[in-house]
């Protein structure tokens, strides 16, 4: 997304979806999900390829964290303008360093990475501050048809499930009339 920006004049906005509500807090086994999902190793070296494409070196985490008190920590940061640190501390800190994000001591010390205040962020996350908008977000997204992560939407009318390969999305962009950053406009 962050290239779809840098190269594009679009906007691009993160809307908070937990894909596996069902998980318990703890978290769970991946290779457990992979077996009751029926996806396997070709699913998890495809996902590494489409992140090595984009730079992003995915660690062999054989752990599912539970989702959904980081989609809270994002929207807390969201609130103070701090979302795109936020958003990129939990990737680096679930995909390259193992971490689980499920944990609030984990979360809390993102915060703080990020310049949150993280003992504000266990109060919140204590009391439920963003639990109910996470919940209301995900039914939204899954009365939509959402049932997998990515699943971008465009102009409000094309979506697209699933990890592509970028050319797939630029030409989805020029298709529907995105302009490139610097192109000049036709008189």
């Amino acid at each position: 997304m962050a290239r779809f920006q840098r190269e594009f004049e679009v906007a691009v906005t993160w809307w908070p979806f937990e894909l596996h509500p069902e998980t318990p807090a703890e978290g769970r086994d991946v290779d457990e999900l992979l077996r009751r999902t029926g996806r396997g190793r070709a699913y998890s070296d495809h996902l590494r390829a489409y992140a090595a494409d984009a730079g992003i070196t995915l660690a062999s985490n054989r752990w599912l964290a539970n989702s959904h008190r980081a989609l809270e920590f994002a929207e807390f940061a969201r609130d103070r303008g701090q979302f795109e640190a936020a958003h990129e501390a939990l990737f680096r800190a679930y995909f390259e360093e193992k971490k689980d994000i499920g944990d609030i001591d984990v979360l809390c010390e993102l915060a703080t990475g990020c310049g949150l205040d993280a003992r504000e962020f266990r109060a919140e996350a204590v009391v439920g501050r963003y639990s109910e908008l996470i919940d209301q977000t995900t039914a939204i997204a899954r009365q939509k048809g959402v049932t997998s992560t990515p699943t971008m939407i465009f102009d409000d009318r094309v979506v697209v499930t699933g990890a592509q390969d970028y050319l797939v999305y630029e030409d989805l962009l020029r298709r529907l009339g995105a302009r490139r950053r610097g192109e000049a406009t036709a008189e």
